[in-house]
């Protein structure tokens, strides 16, 4: 009896031992680890799955500061250096010598005598031009005349501004310039010689014939000597057409002024100075409309024609490698024809 009851009383010693054991296991299994945050500390972010690392980015640049002084801005592309092409003929011996023989012709052909009545018929479109152009105040029709005169020696002296302050004192290339000036020259001289040949044997009267009556003395100076009998073709409108051919030549060749629009500008500006000269020969009464055309013609054919045959035909032009990798490239060229030749450009 006493055996079964002490044994009665362990068992209940091990079920209050066990009844006192439980909260104390459970208040451990509820302690937080080490590290961990526990409710309500303030640390939500360890109630909060761990975000995932992000992926590395472009660094930004630290803001400009007084130890951090700001980036300096990138610089624009520099400028085209104009270069004479290796393929394009620099000008030869043979060419200073042409040159100096076809001055030496234009001057010679002032010696030649004028015929007063070699060239006198006036044919109906020149006729009907002169009555529909020509300006009837003498004042007017000599201030045409000026003008004339001025805009001519404004383009030849554009073709020594682009030579030696453009290429020469702008870009530092003194042998380009000195291509350029002796192309020009040759050009020119060309012209010149052609001019003279041509108006002191033809000795074509000028329009203004009408007026020049009287005493020699009393007449208008324009009547005075051989000058009255030079009227075909108009070395004003070939001079001038010879000037725009060698200003387009030369800015479809070179980047005188940095390239692309301001080089085509330049042509057109020239060619349309050019036409203002051969019409201000015709309504001033100095020439006949097929003398100012007939000019033209010639002039615009020598400019174009001289630098290319001689000296641009084996070369590319400016802006050609930059044109295969840019679709707004500008471009001027000549394309020769049996008559005469044409100006093709992409702008």
């Amino acid at each position: 009896m006493r055996c079964a009851a002490a044994l009665r009383l362990f068992r209940g010693a091990l079920a209050a031992a066990a009844l006192l054991g439980a909260p104390s296991a459970r208040a451990q299994a509820a302690a937080p680890t080490p590290g961990a945050a526990t409710a309500g500390s303030g640390n939500a972010g360890a109630l909060r799955p761990e975000a995932a690392p992000r992926a590395p980015g472009p660094a930004r640049p630290a803001p400009p500061g007084p130890g951090r002084p700001a980036a300096a801005p990138e610089r624009g592309a520099a400028p085209p250096e104009i270069a004479w092409d290796p393929r394009w003929p620099r000008f030869r011996t043979s060419e200073y010598v042409a040159t100096g023989l076809l001055a030496a012709t234009a001057f010679g052909t002032l010696a030649i005598p004028p015929s007063e009545g070699r060239w006198t018929a006036v044919n109906g479109f020149d006729g009907s031009a002169r009555e529909a152009l020509r300006i009837r105040s003498d004042r007017q029709r000599e201030m045409a005349r000026d003008a004339s005169d001025l805009l001519l020696t404004v383009m030849t002296n554009h073709l020594a501004v682009d030579a030696l302050l453009v290429a020469w004192w702008g870009h530092g290339r003194g042998s380009v310039a000195w291509e350029i000036a002796m192309i020009d020259i040759e050009a020119l001289t060309l012209n010149a010689a052609l001019n003279g040949v041509v108006a002191g044997l033809t000795s074509r009267e000028r329009p203004y014939r009408a007026v020049c009556t009287g005493p020699e003395e009393e007449q208008d100076r324009d009547c005075r000597g051989s000058k009255r009998y030079r009227s075909f073709f108009s070395g004003h409108s070939s001079t001038a057409f010879t000037a725009a051919g060698l200003t387009c030549s030369h800015h479809a060749h070179l980047p005188l002024y940095g390239g692309g629009a301001p080089d085509a500008l330049a042509c057109v500006a020239s060619l349309g100075t050019a036409a203002a000269v051969a019409t201000l020969r015709v309504v001033s009464d100095q020439h006949f409309a097929t003398d100012a055309l007939t000019g033209a013609a010639v002039g615009t054919l020598t400019g174009l024609a001289v630098p290319w045959l001689l000296h641009y035909r084996g070369g590319a032009a400016a802006g050609s490698d930059a044109g295969a990798r840019r679709g707004d490239a500008v471009s001027i060229r000549f394309v020769p024809a049996p008559l005469g030749g044409y100006l093709v450009g992409r702008f």
